[in-house]
């Protein structure tokens, strides 16, 4: 997903803003994409984002249980 600060085609605001799904001329602000009587219908509205997951953070589940195990320990113990 790609977000530029451009200007809105609805509410004239530099706001970070997409391409409509619905209306490809227009560019869009989340602000304008929720107030949209259209929105119920939109495949991929403007407002919606996902968060990249960065996934070089992968541990076993023995070494989790492991080091949660370890720390459960010294919490009882200090």
């Amino acid at each position: 997903m790609t977000i530029y600060w451009e200007r809105c085609s609805i509410c004239g605001l530099h706001r970070p803003t997409r391409t409509c799904v619905m209306d490809e001329e227009l560019m869009v602000c989340p602000h304008c994409c929720l107030a949209c009587p259209r929105r119920n219908v939109c495949p991929n509205p403007v407002w919606k984002f996902e968060i990249p997951v960065r996934k070089t953070m992968k541990i076993k589940k023995s070494e989790a249980q492991k080091v949660l195990m370890d720390l459960l320990s010294k919490l009882e113990s200090g």
